[in-house]
């Protein structure tokens, strides 16, 4: 699935230099629906290339009406990059179940 990153957590350990799991979202209608959050198929080359885009992108107040449970160690970032995710299976209230970065989806801008 093609998602929008709108947001970030900040990375701890190895990950202090870049982030922790990126925040996706999905357009529904003038909305974004939340998908959760994927922080896992990256490898080392992948975060930095992933962070070298997700940095430069204007931060912004929370995009959406659900408050995510990391909400406070969240930085929320303009709804324009787009990425690419596999999953396991949507939950009931609709985010992704598992979901593993696959790689950015550079060629999709403002839709």
């Amino acid at each position: 699935m093609d998602c929008l990153i709108i947001g970030y957590t900040k990375g701890k350990g190895d990950r202090a230099s870049v982030f922790g799991g990126l925040h996706l979202a999905k357009p529904n209608g003038n909305d974004l629906h939340y998908l959760g959050k994927v922080g896992t198929g990256f490898d080392n080359r992948a975060l930095e290339a992933v962070w070298e885009e997700v940095s430069k992108i204007p931060t912004i107040k929370r995009p959406i009406k659900e408050k995510p449970v990391d909400d406070a160690v969240s930085i929320w970032i303009e709804p324009t990059l787009w990425c690419e995710v596999q999953y396991a299976s949507m939950t009931a209230n609709e985010t992704l179940r598992e979901p593993v970065f696959v790689r950015m989806r550079l060629d999709l801008g403002d839709e």
